[in-house]
């Protein structure tokens, strides 16, 4: 568990040392009737065309350790256009390392984000993945937004449905804070085992 301390105080740092224009640091933090959860994107521009992602996700219960979740995943992408990259990835979570190829269609304006995405994951035999990642603000008033954000993950395999997640947030988005409730739904196993956490989330934009 210290180690996952550790993880998020070295990442916030080097967030806060690099060129802003060529970084993004975003937390998400939920507590929930089960668990606590810390996720993070964090975005590092090497050139107009290549990009660094780290996402990083740690799920755990207030009382018990046996379903505590990570997931860390670390991805160099590639644009061929405005709208389309091209995707490698590596990384960590339950139950071991992994690697990923797909390729991601985004498109973003001033109030919403939609990004989708195909490829294929290896991780003890290869699966197909997709995921799909939805953001809406629409503005209420002046300096307050609504905002509503789903990302949802699915691996299929010759076994079936071997993990997926659904994460749901609605709230309110004043300048780079949004807060809300939040509700965060994991299948593991052709959904054999399956873990809810619903509460109250706080994400920021740095």
């Amino acid at each position: 568990m210290k180690a996952k301390y550790a993880v998020v105080l070295v990442l916030a740092a080097v967030s806060s040392r690099l060129d802003a224009q060529k970084i993004s640091y975003t937390p998400d933090i939920v507590l929930g009737h089960r668990s606590y959860t810390y996720m993070h994107n964090i975005n590092y521009q090497l050139n107009d065309r290549l990009k660094i992602n780290n996402l990083t996700l740690f799920d755990t219960e207030y009382k018990k350790d046996k379903d505590n979740i990570f997931f860390i995943r670390n991805t160099l992408s590639y644009s061929l256009t405005k709208s389309f990259n091209l995707n490698a990835a590596f990384g960590m979570k339950n139950p071991g390392a992994f690697f990923s190829v797909y390729a991601q269609y985004k498109i973003a304006g001033p109030s919403y984000s939609f990004s989708y995405s195909l490829g294929t994951t290896y991780q003890k035999g290869f699966s197909l993945e997709q995921s799909i990642s939805l953001e809406y603000a629409p503005y209420l008033k002046e300096n307050v937004q609504g905002y509503f954000s789903v990302l949802a993950i699915g691996n299929i395999d010759d076994s079936g449905y071997p993990r997926g997640l659904q994460f749901v947030r609605i709230g309110l988005k004043q300048d780079k804070m949004m807060y809300g409730i939040a509700s965060n739904f994991d299948q593991f196993n052709n959904a054999k085992k399956t873990l809810e956490n619903i509460g109250a989330f706080v994400k920021y934009n740095f």
